[in-house]
């Protein structure tokens, strides 16, 4: 669905993930381009806490990552409650390295919690960074026509719709109005709840 990737060259800084829990999934494929171009990439992978870790064990597809590009990435893993790793989120390490030096950094790719991607997407405009959301907005007929992913966003100073399915997943995190945005996850939280509910979940 929506557009592929944009994964240009860099000749200096990093491109940094900041990936919130399940979002290293997505993040990982699109890191690996990154690091095949030649690319440093700088992964942050934040989880709640160690016992919800994946992929990081020797033989696994971030070590894996690490033997075959060395010193090209580096991985700093956070958890909320300080069980491994720096102790808070995602937005901590990525703070130091902004104060420390903002054209350290190329770009941002956040992939996460919405209020995670949020938290990354203000930070970077604070330092003038570039910022870019995936976008993991309810998809319905992944055509545009209905609505559930829109976006909204400001461009030139005017409100535009855009629709994660079609003009997404990646999208400027500076141009989204998110206050509109985040409340849209919720739109469908009653179907969600029985759904559960009828599946034993709840």
């Amino acid at each position: 669905l929506g557009r592929p990737s944009d994964v240009s060259p860099h000749e200096q800084g990093t491109v940094v993930f900041t990936a919130g829990g399940l979002g290293l999934p997505p993040v990982f494929p699109i890191m690996r381009e990154h690091l095949r171009i030649g690319n440093h990439v700088t992964l942050i992978s934040g989880f709640r806490s160690a016992d919800l870790m994946f992929w990081t064990e020797p033989g696994e597809r971030i070590e894996d990552l690490k033997a075959e590009f060395g010193d090209q990435l580096e991985v700093i893993y956070t958890t909320n409650d300080g069980s491994f790793g720096v102790p808070g989120f995602v937005t901590g390490p990525l703070e130091e390295m902004l104060q420390a030096d903002p054209g350290r950094v190329a770009e941002v790719v956040t992939i996460g919690p919405p209020m995670m991607m949020r938290a990354v997407s203000d930070l970077c405009g604070r330092y003038d960074t570039a910022c870019v959301a995936s976008l993991n907005s309810i998809m319905v007929d992944a055509t545009g026509m209905c609505g559930a992913c829109m976006v909204p966003v400001v461009i030139d100073g005017k409100p535009v719709r855009k629709h994660a399915c079609i003009d997404g997943p990646e999208i400027d995190s500076h141009i989204i109005e998110w206050d509109k945005f985040l409340p849209r996850f919720n739109q469908f939280s009653a179907q969600e709840a029985a759904s559960r509910a009828r599946h034993g979940l709840s």
